[in-house]
């Protein structure tokens, strides 16, 4: 586990570091009395909200569940999106968060096949959602930085790449396998395990053509014992659930702003949405773990562009505890509680 935990202390390095160069950089003779004046109160609300949006990503992980024809409730998919959090905050582009809720729906009874197929539905209705709102984004805030705009292409770019790469495993399935294949036959000879046995292309092979056919099932609302109707009322379900989860999100800006004493704080809402369509979609960039510095930096471009600069810093600072830290504070005790009860259940079964 050393290398869990170095990922986790360079990741809070390199964003404890933007953070002190963020506040050396907006720091002004009123941004001490601005902090001690802040309301508690609302920086709560938005710790609570942002709890509130596991619970909102477990219903639509449920939803998606059940329109595959499987039961998971909502307190247990809430667990199975809290249980990714700490690898999405120490893994580039958040790649690490995937595995985990896979291999967590897999202890549900659920194939693998079709656990992948709910976890990429999940993160594909998140990626057009940020895609379709990025151009109003764009005109709300109406400028950005040269460096930001590079990034933001990069990420489009990632985005679009990733959803291709779907689409050319769900039309070409005997490609991906052949893909998955080799990516697993190089990987077994680096680690030194030797060749890859048949068995285990077997499966790889069945995992494949299971996600292929569960993704394609549960968009076109057919197969499965559920009905077309049933699971096209899902996807709606599962679609409202991710607007709802990106709106509960983007309002903690609002909330530290308010709490800031920042007046008619409520009309920034249009500006507050738009940076923060664009910085997720910055995040994509897997540069750093969690995006550790790409999120300070580039949100202390765009605040700083409606917001007075002597709070940018401190609206930098709340907005990354409860984003970021609190997600690894969150997903570390889910975690340990998840190796926890494992171990119970060994040792009773013994």
């Amino acid at each position: 586990m050393q290398w869990l935990k170095k990922m986790i202390v360079l990741g809070a390095s390199v964003s404890l570091l933007s953070v002190v160069a963020v506040i050396l950089y907006t720091t002004t003779d009123e941004t001490l009395p601005s902090l001690l004046a802040v309301q508690p109160v609302y920086l709560l609300a938005a710790v609570l909200l942002h709890v509130l949006s596991y619970g909102i990503w477990g219903y639509r992980i449920s939803v998606l569940c059940r329109s595959l024809g499987e039961r998971v409730g909502v307190i247990r998919s809430t667990e199975v999106a809290a249980s990714s959090l700490l690898m999405m905050a120490i893994t580039p582009s958040s790649a690490g968060g995937e595995p985990v809720m896979v291999y967590m729906l897999t202890k549900e009874g659920i194939t693998p096949g079709k656990a992948s197929a709910i976890v990429v539905a999940g993160r594909l209705f998140d990626a057009l959602l940020l895609l379709l709102a990025l151009p109003l984004a764009l005109i709300t805030l109406k400028r950005t930085s040269l460096e930001l705009d590079i990034l933001l292409v990069s990420a489009a770019l990632t985005v679009i790449l990733a959803i291709a790469a779907i689409s050319l495993v769900i039309s070409n399935h005997s490609w991906a396998i052949s893909a998955v294949t080799a990516l697993v036959q190089r990987l077994s000879r680096v680690v030194g395990l030797g060749a890859v046995s048949d068995s285990l292309i077997g499966k790889i092979e069945e995992g494949v053509i299971e996600f292929r056919n569960s993704f394609i099932g549960g968009a076109r609302g057919t197969g499965g014992v559920r009905s077309a109707r049933s699971r096209r009322s899902d996807m709606l379900l599962a679609s409202l659930a991710t607007i709802l989860f990106w709106v509960v999100e983007f309002m903690h800006i609002p909330l530290i702003l308010y709490g800031l004493n920042v007046q008619d704080a409520f009309s920034f809402i249009p500006l507050a949405f738009a940076v923060q369509v664009i910085i997720s979609i910055v995040m994509v960039v897997p540069i750093t773990p969690g995006a550790s510095g790409v999120a300070e930096l580039s949100s202390t471009a765009l605040l700083a562009t409606f917001v007075p600069l002597h709070l940018v810093g401190i609206v930098v600072i709340c907005w990354r505890a409860v984003t970021y830290y609190l997600n690894v504070v969150v997903g570390a005790v889910v975690s340990i509680r998840i190796v926890r009860n494992m171990d119970f259940i060994r040792n009773m079964s013994r």
